[in-house]
């Protein structure tokens, strides 16, 4: 080999390794830095992690059978509600007749003290004296009537919601039978329907409380009345 081939051969290579010195130098550097910054610090465990799935674990059958037996409750809490309006009306009449029979006892009172009639006054002050008593355990029943008539009231509307509820689900479920599993089409669909389904169990859960706080106030205007009928 002539003396300046070999000359520009030896610088030739000793150019090539200095670039590949350079190279793995380099590539070195990469692989420190990205162990020195890993991933999890950037991207903690989790963090893309933002899709929360309502389950619906009743089967078809169970909503649709629990939904009949709301619709016969349903039925009956009507039925109660229109019973319990119906005695306070009839109370409300009773009331305004002793109101009527006081305002009788009273003046036939006044008139025998008048003619000085003692006997006669004596039995109409007793007749009036009994019919107060009445209109007051009377007016004391209306407002036992009246709370069983919110208390019911406020039941049915319960009973509503949850109907709601179980119709929410029941779609839910039987779209459940009906798609392919992990079908990622149908996310939507199930997300509206579930929105749908959680929002009818709010409207049910107000509505429950709403009936405690009624048969609080029942209990209240029935332990009133047992109060007057001790009297």
């Amino acid at each position: 080999m002539p003396p300046i081939v070999r000359r520009c051969h030896t610088a030739f290579l000793a150019i090539t390794c200095l670039l590949s010195a350079a190279e793995l130098a380099a590539q070195q550097t990469d692989t420190t830095i990205a162990t020195a910054v890993p991933k999890s610090a950037v991207y903690p465990v989790g963090a893309a992690d933002t899709i929360e799935t309502v389950r619906i674990a009743r089967p078809t059958d169970s909503v649709r059978t629990e939904r009949d037996r709301l619709l016969g409750e349903r039925r009956d809490a009507e039925a109660r509600w229109t019973s319990v309006r119906e005695q306070g009306t009839r109370l409300r009449v009773s009331v305004a007749q002793v109101r009527d029979a006081i305002g009788a006892a009273s003046a036939r009172e006044k008139l025998a003290r008048k003619d000085k009639r003692d006997s006669v006054r004596t039995v109409a002050a007793t007749e009036r004296v009994a019919l107060e008593r009445s209109l007051v355990l009377l007016q004391a029943r209306v407002v036992v009537r009246d709370a069983e008539t919110e208390e019911a009231r406020i039941a049915r509307e319960l009973l509503d919601a949850a109907i709601r509820a179980d119709d929410a689900e029941l779609l839910i479920s039987e779209r459940r039978d009906q798609v392919l599993p992990d079908d990622q089409t149908q996310r939507p669909a199930f997300q509206e329907l579930t929105s749908r389904w959680l929002q009818a169990l709010r409207t049910r859960t107000a509505r429950s409380y709403d009936l405690e706080d009624r048969r609080f106030k029942l209990v209240e205007a029935q332990v009133a009345l047992l109060k007057r009928l001790r009297e």
